[in-house]
């Protein structure tokens, strides 16, 4: 059906079935960041036969102790809001059971029967839901680390979407109306792209048998904007904050113009694990071990908004003596002063923590997922190859495309 896709990733490694249903889209304004938070917890409580929290987990222990979850995620400029259900498999049931149909019979009912009355919610549970969530994104700069990583990314990003948390900001929520709500949940069902991924020992012509009740609706398939890129910035920004913790954090943002479509990208992940992604890192090694100057020192990227950070916690007297070392470990690897003994040691660990990731079947639908999106398939022996092959001169390379953007520092005073 158009705008609507099916991955199977066929597996007997496990007992059970999961299906991940992910709706996705564009967004048009800021605020529906966190009007898709709002929605995937209204969706994952109750529904017009489930009417009730417990209705639901009642339902789930039928099935044979099925979980279900919904979540909110983000690849790029493209949001999900994603419908997951783990069950047993048939095979492992005795008697005569079909818990597929039935699962994808549950599915059905809590994507397509919201308790929406006339044009809006249901009041009580939608003030139910919509108190918590305020709960929630109030309680998130509790955690400092969380703190200061947002922050950072409110300094680098100038997209006001791409500054917000992929769940959303507390501002927001008052907005939120029951009317507005279930005129954002029609406007999701009828244009949102669809993916369906199932990870099992299910058969194809099975699988399509008992997603056929589902009564999506044919909607254009669109090529979605998918990856977020912006000019670099002719001077770092930089930003002090100063709270009562008791540990300061000192955040780094880099433009790193390498998406997931890119030839070098495998390049570029053996290029952060070695810089600070890995205990064997550059930054791990020199910045906490052998220099004692962080309780961590760590960097990550995302190849869907084309950036690069590092995360660290300190003294506060150790700032420009951390941000010195840092710099001198990205400019020996620029000037490809590497170790090739510590780079095969990288290597070998990309690749056991890669393998060892697949027999989760989390990982097969969130990798089933990334190449529904991309339209890059990379199988398992792809993605080693891939890595093995990587070489020092590629990794000084990629390297020289990392530019400091955006410095965010969290000054505990000391205390």
């Amino acid at each position: 059906m158009d705008g609507v896709n099916l991955t199977l990733k066929p597996t007997k490694k496990y007992k059970t079935n999961r299906i991940l249903v992910s709706f996705t889209t564009n967004i048009t304004d800021p605020s529906e960041i966190t009007a898709r938070t709002l929605l995937a917890d209204l969706l994952e409580s109750t529904s017009v036969h489930f009417t009730t929290q417990r209705a639901v987990a009642l339902k789930l222990s039928e099935l044979y102790g099925a979980s279900f979850g919904t979540s909110v995620s983000r690849y790029g400029n493209v949001y999900g809001l994603n419908f997951i259900i783990n069950v047993v498999n048939d095979n492992y049931l005795a008697g005569s059971t079909n818990l597929l149909q039935e699962t994808c019979d549950f599915l059905r009912e809590m994507i397509f029967a919201p308790q929406i009355v006339a044009d809006h919610f249901d009041e009580e549970i939608f003030n139910i839901q919509k108190q918590n969530l305020t709960a929630f994104l109030s309680s998130l700069d509790d955690n400092k680390q969380h703190q200061a990583l947002s922050r950072m990314n409110s300094l680098y990003f100038y997209d006001q979407s791409q500054k917000i948390p992929t769940v959303g900001r507390v501002t927001d929520v008052p907005s939120l109306t029951a009317t507005k709500m279930a005129a954002y949940y029609h406007q999701m069902l009828a244009n949102d792209q669809i993916n369906i991924v199932v990870s099992g020992d299910i058969a194809t012509d099975e699988m399509v048998q008992a997603l056929s009740d589902l009564p999506f609706t044919p909607r254009p398939s669109k090529q979605l904007d998918l990856f977020y890129s912006q000019a670099e910035l002719q001077a770092v920004n930089v930003k002090n904050d100063r709270e009562a913790v008791s540990q300061s954090k000192l955040n780094l943002a880099y433009s790193f113009p390498i998406d997931f479509k890119s030839p070098t990208r495998f390049a570029a992940m053996v290029f952060n694990e070695l810089f600070g992604g890995s205990a064997l890192s550059l930054l791990f090694q020199n910045v906490r071990e052998k220099n004692s100057l962080a309780y961590y020192a760590e960097s990550d990227m995302d190849f869907f908004r084309q950036e690069m950070w590092v995360q660290t916690g300190i003294q506060s007297e150790n700032k420009d003596q951390v941000l010195a070392v840092i710099a001198e470990q990205l400019k020996q690897l620029q000037a490809g002063q590497i170790d090739e003994g510590q780079l095969k040691k990288i290597k070998i660990g990309m690749i056991n923590s890669y393998t060892g990731r697949s027999d989760s079947q989390n990982t097969a639908l969130s990798r089933g997922l990334g190449a529904s999106l991309t339209g890059v398939v990379t199988t398992e022996a792809d993605w080693v190859a891939g890595v093995q092959e990587v070489t020092a001169k590629q990794i000084a390379e990629v390297a020289g495309l990392a530019h400091l953007q955006a410095v965010y520092f969290l000054d505990g005073g000391g205390q």
